[in-house]
C-alpha cells in the first residue's frame, strides 16, 4: 500500500511538471479529464464519424440513401483492404491537431486518440477476430527527422488498451515517396509501388489491422495491404484517425 501511495504522489508530481496537454486546444488537461486526456469542451469539437458511414472506408456518408462514399464507389473492387474504421472527419480542428502531433513534438496527442479509438473500435476488433495490428511504416530518414512514428504510437495504445500484439517492425517503408496529398489517386499509386517490404518472416499473421493517421484516398492503405496479403496475412482491415472528406 506504501509503495501504491507514493507511486501515486510521483504520478501527480509528474503531471504538475509535465502536464498532459490536450489534442485540440494544447492546453494542460483538467486533472479530472486525465482519464480520457481530453478537455470537456474540446471533446465535443472532435467531429467523431456518426452511424451512417461508407461501408467501406468509414467516411462520413450525408446522403442516408447511400451505402458507399464517392471515391469507393468509383474504386469499388480496387481496394485491398476489407473495410475500414475512422474515429473522425479531417476537419479544421483535426488539421491543426495532427499537424502539432506530426511536426511540433506532441506525441503524446498519439496515445490520447489511440485510446480514445480503442475505447470505440474495441468491440469491432473482437468481432473480427483481429489478432495483429501494424502501423504504417515511415523511412526511416522521415523518423530520424521527426523522432517518432506517430502511426505506430497510436497502433501502441490501440494493442494495448484491446489486447492485440503490435508489430512496428513487421514492413518498412523502403521508399521514401514524396507527400501525397497534391497527387491524383493514380499518381499516389504509381508512386507507392515497392514502397513497403517485409521485414520478418518468423510472424504469421491473421486478421490484421493496419494503423495509421490520416485515410486520404487509400493508396497508401492499400498498398500496405496487398504486401501483407501477400505475405499471408488472412484478411486486412484498417483503422484512422481521421479521414478526408469525400470528392
Amino acid at each position: 500500500m506504501k509503495r501504491n501511495k507514493r507511486m501515486g504522489i510521483v504520478d501527480v508530481i509528474g503531471d504538475l511538471l509535465f502536464p498532459i496537454r490536450c489534442p485540440v486546444c494544447d492546453k494542460p488537461v483538467p486533472y479530472h479529464r486525465l482519464k480520457t486526456g481530453i478537455c470537456a469542451d474540446c471533446y465535443k469539437k472532435i467531429p467523431i464519424i456518426g452511424e451512417h458511414a461508407c461501408y467501406k472506408c468509414g467516411r462520413q456518408l450525408t446522403d442516408e440513401r447511400k451505402e458507399w462514399c464517392e471515391d469507393c464507389v468509383k474504386r469499388r473492387h480496387g481496394h485491398y483492404y476489407e473495410q475500414g474504421m475512422v474515429l473522425c472527419s479531417y476537419d479544421d480542428v483535426m488539421r491543426e491537431s495532427i499537424y502539432r502531433l506530426k511536426y511540433a513534438q506532441r506525441k503524446e496527442y498519439a496515445t490520447v486518440y489511440g485510446r480514445y479509438m480503442a475505447r470505440r473500435f474495441g468491440s469491432v476488433l473482437r468481432s473480427l477476430g483481429a489478432n495483429s495490428i501494424v502501423p504504417v511504416p515511415l523511412h526511416p530518414k522521415r523518423q530520424r527527422e521527426r523522432g517518432y512514428n506517430q502511426a505506430a504510437v497510436l497502433a501502441e495504445a490501440i494493442g494495448r488498451a484491446c489486447g492485440i500484439p503490435v508489430y512496428t517492425d513487421y514492413i518498412s517503408r523502403v521508399r521514401n515517396t514524396p507527400p501525397l496529398k497534391s497527387m491524383t489517386p493514380d499518381q499516389r499509386q504509381n508512386n507507392l509501388k515497392k514502397a513497403f517490404k517485409i521485414r520478418r518472416n518468423d510472424v504469421k499473421l491473421g486478421v490484421t489491422i493496419v494503423i495509421d493517421d490520416i485515410y486520404t484516398t487509400g493508396s497508401t492503405i492499400d498498398a500496405i495491404a496487398e504486401v501483407l496479403m501477400e505475405a499471408g496475412a488472412l484478411r486486412v482491415y484498417f483503422m484512422t484517425l481521421a479521414i478526408g472528406e469525400d470528392d
